[in-house]
């Protein structure tokens, strides 16, 4: 196989990861870093032992394709999402109503607000924000524990369906990829109403990473034809990568871009900032200001501000939270239904005199060290390297359904490494995440089998 298909992803990985760290030392903000050696020392062992684990299993996989066709051919599950569509929708669509509601904290699962909430949502995304930031948003709401627990399990259909339509676009008639696409506009118009940019991201990141798993499949005709055949997922990538940008500025400078371009309109500062003594290079004597430094400082305060929560918590000692404090969901779940808190032992509520556990950010890094302690961490990257590196090897030499949906979600974690646990933090990409694991490693068991069954005959 092509040594820079087997390794284009940590490159992506690694180059994205390394870029977020000179963007928090050298970029437009001045984070007041605190441990700095310390959190050095960490920073590099993490990416030597993601390395590390990438490149062992990637070793590894790649000496056992004695795999023959036969075998591969025998354990192929490419039609999995054709076949089950239907059923597959149906979920998606029952998740999605669901989550509708609860994100909006609607009153009814048929809202009669859903157009002024969009409106608002489209035209001023920033009070719409403020709105759902506030305590005026819950009157009304009745929580109904039963049925979001649906979610549980129809969560996980209404993530495969995006990544399943991008890969087997081709297979499906057009009144499938009609009714896939209205299904998946809902999402898309809970993040409007309720002005959630990380929604329109996570469209842009899943169709980016799919169009890079065909593309690197050894099935791929090449770059150019892979494309053609995906044009319409092109132009809605494109679409989506604008508006999401377009939201995302909006709401941190509670104007638009229009508003601040044409009609010169004054962004919103970083007041919340500031007052935990971070400074911004904008702010020197004799530095100039633009529309594009204040989007760069915007921009890099979202994607980087976990690192300076973790330089922080390198101050606290290590209480473990029992596999439950890598994840907010977790930790309120147990919380609420088992009555086992562990939020007093985990970093972030440590911290949260210097930086507010729930309105600041905490890395990836600082969320798994509320399990395993910072040290531990590094054998987390270890087994984290090993295991996309097989997810990822699976995907495009074996073309295998349940690794090609899991992708999408490594590409969303890595991500936000520099900023917050996004996959383990939320019920619906948690829950994707490990359902999919065990499919993945069934679906590893079967191919073996029939590998051993082929090799006796």
């Amino acid at each position: 196989m092509n040594t820079v298909k087997s390794y284009a992803p940590l490159l992506l990985v690694e180059a994205y990861l390394l870029f977020g760290l000179w963007i928090f030392f050298f970029g437009p903000i001045y984070w007041p870093l605190e441990n700095k050696s310390e959190f050095l020392g960490f920073i590099f062992l993490y990416h030597v032992f993601f390395i590390a684990g990438y490149i062992l299993q990637s070793s590894f996989f790649l000496k056992q394709q004695g795999v023959k066709l036969a075998a591969t051919e025998a354990s192929k599950d490419d039609n999995v999402f054709v076949r089950y569509f239907w059923v597959i929708l149906f979920l998606a669509f029952a998740a999605n109503v669901v989550v509708h509601r609860n994100t909006t904290l609607s009153n009814s699962y048929i809202p009669d607000n859903f157009f002024s909430g969009l409106y608002r949502g489209l035209v001023i995304p920033w009070e719409a924000r403020a709105f759902y930031a506030s305590e005026a948003s819950m009157i009304g709401f009745v929580k109904n524990p039963y049925i979001t627990a649906i979610t549980l399990f129809a969560g996980l259909f209404k993530y495969i369906l995006l990544p399943g339509l991008v890969f087997y676009w081709h297979a499906l008639s057009t009144p499938r990829r009609v009714a896939g696409m209205l299904v998946l506009t809902i999402p898309l118009l809970t993040g409007i109403i309720a002005s959630l940019s990380v929604i329109n991201f996570s469209y842009v990141f899943i169709i980016s990473t799919c169009l890079g798993v065909m593309i690197a499949s050894k099935s791929s005709k090449g770059v150019i034809d892979t494309l053609k055949q995906r044009k319409f997922f092109i132009a809605f990538l494109a679409f989506m990568f604008l508006f999401s940008f377009w939201q995302f500025y909006s709401v941190k400078s509670a104007h638009s871009p229009y508003q601040v371009i044409v009609e010169k309109s004054k962004p919103q500062s970083f007041d919340y900032l500031k007052q935990k003594g971070i400074t911004f290079k904008s702010e020197d004597p004799g530095a100039e200001r633009s529309n594009a430094v204040d989007f760069y400082e915007k921009l890099t305060s979202y994607m980087v501000q976990g690192y300076y929560g973790m330089s922080i918590s390198l101050d606290e000692n290590f209480q473990s939270s029992f596999g439950i404090g890598h994840s907010v969901f977790l930790q309120k779940s147990f919380a609420q239904y088992l009555g086992i808190d562990v939020r007093d032992r985990t970093f972030p509520h440590k911290i949260t005199e210097k930086w507010d556990e729930f309105v600041y950010w905490h890395s990836f890094y600082t969320y798994i060290a509320n399990d395993v302690g910072f040290w531990g961490v590094t054998i987390v990257m270890l087994i984290l390297g090993a295991y996309f590196s097989n997810v990822y090897l699976s995907a495009i030499l074996h073309d295998n359904f349940y690794a090609k949906m899991l992708l999408p979600l490594f590409g969303i974690l890595f991500l936000y490494i520099p900023a917050n646990n996004q996959i383990f933090g939320f019920l619906e990409t948690m829950v994707s995440f490990w359902i999919l694991t065990l499919l993945f490693i069934l679906s590893k068991r079967v191919r073996a089998s029939v590998y051993a069954e082929v090799k006796n005959t």
